[in-house]
């Protein structure tokens, strides 16, 4: 074994192996993969293989698409070897009106991938499956390139490829400890001896979280054990001519496939699930099965024999019961680990085969500093330590319990439920606040009123829709509070703090304490990392305001280009608390509760100062996403009641309203304003979304050398404003196809109904040549096809003057 090497890979499951493999693809051939036992010996060899496409997230259908390409084709090419995929094909059932709008949703983001995938009828399902019933069947989509595969063959062949290309492992290995050595290399001590690695990658699985544990990284995922089953061969399955598709279907919560001339299914149960090992799993613990429990499987077991007739005829010949790991979210875990240089994650697969492929992109990731696809929805600090043993738990249970259960845009599930909340989340709860959770932080999303209760699930527009319009009516005609608390906030201080920003910021920095800005930072490959909102207190003092949900990532961004200036990073994320009070009578309002001068003169658009609100010192910035007057007011939590209730008193008389995010979503769009996560992602830069306004290209920052190259060869996308022509009561949520005519040309990003303006609007990357004021286009929706025209101006003032007023 090396004592030394570029790359440590920790584990030789489908994820390891795929990562050592791409790295090798990439020009990084320095590698040794560390495995205690032998590959695959984790939860890759009892997997079942399966390779979906269904798929809601757009950047997990791509590794899916990526990942059966992997295996069908370009194995094959590399080893010379036959494709081990079983193309088989998949089915998806359904039985229900919201789980068709939400087939539907999916479509649109297989269509815009590439992966075909359409609805057939129940007599076409059953010429493809000719062995189940969709008698009481509502929708079912075909996807006919899915199917499932050996995991130990292409794990195997990709290993071999990996080693011929320079790469090494070592079995029967297990890593003891790793040290950070002051080079800030890693010392990774292992029963064979040692390695000095510049990087480390966690891909542990199911050891993960003790592999973390090592270098005092979290690594949040819950280990729970799934069961399939093969039954007995059956003489109508051996004299099938073609091997039947695998179907997935929702009442039965299972997964259904031919394996020889029998079955293989498996069931997620949607009760009793069972986590195990919540304090770690034993080292010994290898190519180990638990004992099968079909007892807890029965209730979905005898629905898939209601819905394949068949299985109640033969016997079962095994039972497969094992260790698969599962996150909060069911996402992968991939990136950057918190706090650390270099030491990678890329563990907490539920369904590693079929995403083996992220290997490729993660390879890209370390290799050149981004990746070709969108991240965020992956990326490992979207969590924190707040995302504690209890909530990962639950969380992981209900996510294994809902594997196969639709999804609405609407639906807010109460597992794990609060657990980062802004000092006001009772009081607004008391009011009628329907919260929801973005990275484990609570937020008001709409307000019930005496008329409105509650919702029903549903991918249209549902009974919340007439309480954010009334919402979105008061901030434009009197006045709108919203709590902000669940923002991202840092304080920048020291001699360097101008130069340490500017080195980042593609915008020029405010000129004048007292002035904000808004600006992106980027990768050197120059894609988008951040949007901040940079208010200037001094020279040497700034505050920068961002998205919750990159709140790690945007501080380790920061942290890890400080070491060459005198300077002092703060997160005041938890600290502070903040209200934006909006609409034509803020002013009136706020005068009531401050001696400061309000007026245009005396507190202008984009700036800011600490005012007296009452008797509290509060840090106020002229601003307001939604596009009317109004005033951040960031402020201690303990303060942020006290002050939230005297403005109410005060403006009580002046109508004003709780509003919450899906308003302010509302009118963001509606102003044309980007928001980061959606239109501000990490494979596009400043330029492609279309803030030319907001690059200073005449100085140098991190990113300014790719981005003025990307100038003169010119970009292949850019970011489009879109209005509807109809009245289709279905909003675009993201990564819904976009066509001219009958061709795909963009990709949705965000949309919203403008209840200020009285239509749907959308954002959309889309060809450059199609980014000109009128172009028809259309757009696939939950609810079909809706029609829209490219707009150059926003849809609601346009001029900016009600923010001036």
């Amino acid at each position: 074994m090396k004592s030394h090497a570029q790359v440590v890979v920790i584990g030789g499951g489908s994820l390891g192996v795929n990562l050592m493999y791409h790295l090798t693809q990439e020009g990084w051939t320095d590698v040794v993969l560390v495995e205690k036992g032998e590959l695959t010996s984790g939860s890759t060899w009892h997997a079942a293989g399966l390779c979906p496409n269904f798929n809601g997230n757009h950047t997990l259908s791509s590794i899916h698409e990526y990942t059966i390409k992997l295996y069908d084709e370009i194995l094959p090419e590399k080893t010379g070897l036959d494709s081990s995929f079983h193309k088989t094909g998949s089915l998806r059932v359904g039985y229900d009106k919201v789980e068709e709008q939400w087939f539907n949703n999916i479509l649109s983001k297989a269509n815009h991938i590439g992966c075909e995938m359409h609805f057939v009828s129940k007599e076409e399902a059953s010429i493809i499956n000719p062995m189940m019933n969709f008698d009481k069947a509502r929708s079912i989509l075909y996807t006919p390139n899915d199917g499932h595969v050996d995991p130990t063959t292409v794990v195997t062949q990709l290993a071999q490829l990996g080693k011929k290309a320079g790469a090494e492992v070592s079995n029967f290995n297990r890593v003891i400890d790793i040290n950070i050595l002051p080079s800030g290399e890693y010392e990774v001590v292992t029963e064979l001896g040692k390695i000095i690695a510049q990087h480390v990658v966690n891909a542990g699985g199911c050891f993960s979280p003790q592999v973390g544990a090592m270098v005092g990284s979290y690594v949040p995922l819950v280990n729970l054990q799934h069961q399939y089953l093969i039954t007995d061969n059956h003489p109508d399955i051996a004299a099938l001519s073609k091997e039947l598709p695998v179907t997935r279907d929702s009442i039965a919560a299972s997964y259904i496939r031919q394996e020889g001339s029998g079955f293989l299914i498996g069931p997620y149960e949607t009760r009793g699930s069972k986590p195990w090992a919540l304090d770690g799993v034993d080292w010994s613990f290898d190519r180990e099965l638990f004992e099968g429990d079909l007892e807890r499987l029965m209730p979905w077991l005898e629905r898939c024999m209601d819905i394949v007739p068949l299985f109640k005829e033969v016997g079962i010949s095994t039972v497969i019961n094992g260790l698969i790991t599962h996150t909060p979210d069911d996402n992968l875990l991939v990136g950057p680990a918190k706090g650390l240089k270099n030491f990678w994650n890329l563990c907490g697969a539920s369904i590693g085969i079929a995403q083996g492929g992220i290997g490729k992109y993660l390879a890209q990731w370390m290799v050149h500093g981004q990746t070709e696809l969108n991240m965020a929805s992956l990326d490992s600090r979207r969590f924190d330590k707040w995302a504690d043993k209890t909530y990962c738990t639950t969380r992981a249970i209900e996510s294994y319990e809902r594997m196969y259960s639709f999804a609405s845009p609407n639906e807010n599930r109460p597992h794990g439920r609060p657990i980062r909340v802004s000092a006001l989340h009772t009081l607004l709860s008391q009011k009628g606040a329907i919260h929801t959770v973005n990275t484990g932080y609570e937020k008001p999303s709409w307000f019930t009123t005496d008329e409105i209760r509650n919702e029903t699930l549903t991918w249209a527009h549902s009974e919340a829709h007439d309480a954010v319009l009334q919402e979105c009516s008061a901030v434009q005609n009197a006045c709108g509070i919203t709590d902000i608390s669940g923002t991202a906030k840092f304080r920048i201080t020291g001699k360097d703090a101008f130069k340490f920003l500017d080195n980042l910021s593609c915008n020029t920095l405010p000129s004048k304490d007292g002035r904000i800005g808004l600006t992106l930072f980027h990768a050197p490959k120059g894609g988008i990392r951040a949007e901040q909102t940079i208010s200037r207190i001094s020279n040497e003092e700034f505050l920068l305001m961002g998205a919750i949900g990159s709140e790690v990532k945007d501080y380790q961004w920061l942290e890890w280009h400080s070491d060459d200036f005198d300077i002092t990073i703060e997160n005041l994320t938890e600290e502070w608390g903040g209200l934006l009070l909006t609409g034509p009578e803020a002013r009136n309002i706020l005068g009531q509760c401050t001696q400061e001068d309000l007026s245009n003169t005396g507190f202008s658009w984009l700036s800011c100062k600490t005012i007296k609100i009452d008797s509290a010192n509060v840090f106020a910035m002229r601003v307001s996403y939604a596009g009317e007057l109004g005033w951040e007011l960031h402020m201690p939590s303990w303060q942020i009641i006290s002050i939230y209730e005297s403005l109410f008193e005060m403006g009580s008389t002046f109508g004003l309203r709780d509003f919450g995010g899906q308003a302010f979503n509302s009118m963001r769009l509606e102003k044309m304003y980007r928001a980061y996560g959606a239109e501000f992602t990490e494979e596009i830069s400043a330029l492609e979304a279309g803030m030319d306004r907001f690059l200073d290209l005449s100085r140098e920052f991190i990113g300014s050398k790719n981005i003025c190259q990307r100038q003169i060869d010119g970009i292949k996308t850019k970011l489009a404003y879109l209005i509807f022509d109809d009245d289709i009561p279905a909003e675009c949520f993201g990564n819904e196809a976009v066509f001219e005519g009958d061709k795909l040309s963009g990709i949705i990003t965000s949309g919203a109904y403008g209840f200020r303006v009285g239509h749907s609007v959308a954002f959309a990357y889309l060809e450059p040549n199609l980014c000109e004021e009128g172009v028809k286009l259309s757009v696939e929706t939950s609810l079909g096809s809706r029609s829209c025209h490219v707009s150059m101006r926003a849809a609601y003032d346009d001029s900016s003057e009600k923010l001036r007023s």
